[in-house]
């Protein structure tokens, strides 16, 4: 039997799909709990994106004293800066391309160390390193407490001879100090999230893991997606297949201090990579009073 498909049954489905598609396009969060800049919406110091290194500060001021800022760095192909270093420690995660590492004032590619998407680092405060890009271009989510200022130090003319281990720690993918939750995993690259300071961690969540339930923490977070489609909803009414908005890969999601919100993982996997300063402490919507 055929079944035939009329002309008002088409508009039917088709006024379905675009009041399906409305709905999930009049979700909003609650801007004083949750703001997200997605990819499209970085204000990058190029425009143009011509620069052969070009910069977004997506949090706090890198310049101010006292400030926890991120910014994202990114690089074109086959370039190399000067040694220099920072008055304090920067702790930054490779999120596209690979570039390459060295250390000491001996600027010299051939001795230096890929770092991949995934990879993570830290700059220690007053070392000299340096870093550049081969055939491949190169991003850094580069996070810190201002300020961030940059010293260059003299060009040495070599020979080659050894670095400064003691200038950058490298952690590459594969090095990532996983630790299994009961739903979760989890990897602390800077700091503790228990004690006071700022830390670095990563979050993964696998895909249909319960949301979870709405709860706030006393300070501000912040969240840069690393791969895949993060859930967040805001408020205390619960509701993770209708009131929930995507974060794609490249989002930067704050989470503002003492206000409800919730998240979730649905049909992938995701990895978050997540900064802030500690303690932090979780308050569940039915723990208020």
């Amino acid at each position: 039997m055929i079944r035939r498909i009329t002309i008002g049954t088409t508009l039917t489905a088709l006024a379905l799909v675009l009041s399906l598609s409305s709905m999930a396009q009049a979700v909003e969060l609650n801007p004083a709990a949750v703001a997200f800049k997605t990819p499209d919406q970085f204000k990058w110091r190029d425009p143009t994106d011509q620069a052969a290194t070009n910069q977004v500060v997506l949090q706090g001021d890198p310049n101010q004293p006292g400030s926890l800022y991120i910014n994202i760095n990114k690089f074109k192909s086959n370039r190399f800066g000067n040694a220099h270093y920072h008055p304090n420690d920067r702790f930054i995660m490779v999120v596209a391309g690979a570039a390459w590492r060295g250390t000491g004032t001996v600027v010299d590619p051939a001795h230096a160390t890929r770092v991949p998407k995934g990879t993570f680092m830290v700059d220690h405060a007053n070392k000299p390193h340096w870093d550049g890009t081969k055939e491949e271009s190169g991003a850094y989510l580069i996070a810190g407490i201002g300020p961030a200022t940059q010293t260059e130090v003299p060009k040495s003319p070599g020979p080659w001879a050894g670095g400064d281990p003691a200038a950058a720690t490298i952690v590459l993918p594969d090095q990532i100090p996983w630790r299994d939750r009961i739903t979760h995993r989890t990897a602390t690259l800077a700091g503790d999230p228990d004690k006071r300071g700022m830390f670095v961690e990563l979050l993964h969540l696998p895909k249909g893991i319960d949301f979870s339930p709405p709860h706030a923490h006393p300070g501000p977070l912040y969240t840069y997606v690393l791969s895949g489609t993060w859930w967040v909803g805001t408020g205390t009414t619960f509701d993770p297949a209708n009131l929930t908005v995507p974060m794609k890969p490249g989002t930067f999601v704050t989470h503002f201090g003492n206000r409800m919100h919730w998240d979730g993982a649905k049909d992938e996997d995701v990895t978050l990579l997540i900064i802030g300063e500690g303690p932090v402490t979780t308050l569940r919507a039915d723990q208020v009073r």
